[in-house]
């Protein structure tokens, strides 16, 4: 099939949006794709990614809040041997997007802006493999992966709040997970069903909460590092864990009691990680702060 290439240009508004004083909405319709490449950018404001309908590879809707000044969005779409490369760039209402000699991307906000009133929600396609990467900035976000199928996820936040959750069972098999977070709170619910094989997290300065809820029927690892923060670390009783922990005089491991048996010096297992059915390797290091590991139903 010849390349298909959908823009932000005059005859994609006509055919696929619709822009007036109170929202903006584009889409792009499905033809024979059989897997998608997904590349979100977001500098400020609050995003929200879920699953979408099964006749579009994306759908995004923002609601203004001055009908003089429009967002920024930039939508590019490759579709080459049934394979797609989405790329989308979010940036807030009245914003100045630049771009230097070496293809950095620089964003200017005006000095009246408020990064908790800009909200954009991105559904993706319902039963297409996906592999995807979000770069957000300072705001808010919320990633409800249930339901859609992910080989490939990438995460990175800034100085934000974010969520999420994976309530179903990936039908894909994501190699390798990642997440970096920067300034910011963040939540993950129902890890284990993402369906990964190795998944890194990287946190700077706050609060992380890490849920490995879900179905898990086999051996992965995890890393986690953390700088400043408190990381807490929940895991059903049934999975079992093995924890290789750096130790530090600045920061702290706590785990819940008669749950864990010291094998050697910063090694902990689980008394049934030689039983259990999935097992979850734990590498973790933290710089300054406190890690909890805590056993739950």
């Amino acid at each position: 099939m010849k390349n298909m290439r959908l823009s932000y240009v005059a005859a994609f508004l006509f055919l696929f949006g619709i822009i007036s004083a109170q929202n903006l909405h584009r889409e792009i319709k499905k033809t024979d794709e059989k897997e998608v490449r997904v590349k979100i950018e977001s500098s400020f404001g609050s995003v929200n990614i879920e699953k979408g309908s099964k006749d579009k590879i994306v759908s995004i809707n923002y609601k203004q809040k001055d009908k003089d000044r429009e967002p920024k969005l930039d939508i590019d779409y490759y579709l080459k041997k049934n394979v797609g490369d989405l790329k989308i760039e979010m940036h807030p209402e009245g914003s100045d997007v630049r771009s230097s000699d070496e293809g950095d991307r620089q964003v200017h906000v005006n000095t009246d802006f408020n990064f908790k009133t800009e909200e954009w929600f991105v559904q993706l396609a319902e039963g297409i493999p996906l592999s995807i990467d979000a770069e957000l900035g300072a705001g808010k976000s919320d990633f409800d992966f249930t339901g859609l199928i992910i080989n490939d996820l990438t995460i990175s936040t800034g100085a934000s709040s974010s969520k999420m959750n994976f309530d179903e069972k990936n039908t894909g098999e994501i190699r390798n997970l990642r997440i970096e977070s920067g300034v910011s709170k963040f939540v993950a619910s129902n890890l284990n069903n993402a369906n990964f094989n190795r998944m890194e997290f990287e946190g700077g300065v706050g609060t992380y909460y890490l849920d490995f809820g879900g179905e898990l029927k086999k051996d992965v690892k995890v890393d986690i590092n953390v700088g400043l923060g408190a990381m807490t670390i929940a895991v059903p009783k049934n999975i079992g864990m093995r924890i290789k922990y750096e130790d530090s005089w600045l920061s702290n491991l706590s785990l819940d009691d008669g749950e864990f048996v010291r094998k050697k010096k910063g090694v902990y297992e689980s008394e049934n990680f030689s039983t259990a059915d999935g097992k979850i390797e734990f590498s973790i290091e933290s710089g300054l702060g406190s890690v909890k590991v805590k056993r739950t139903k």
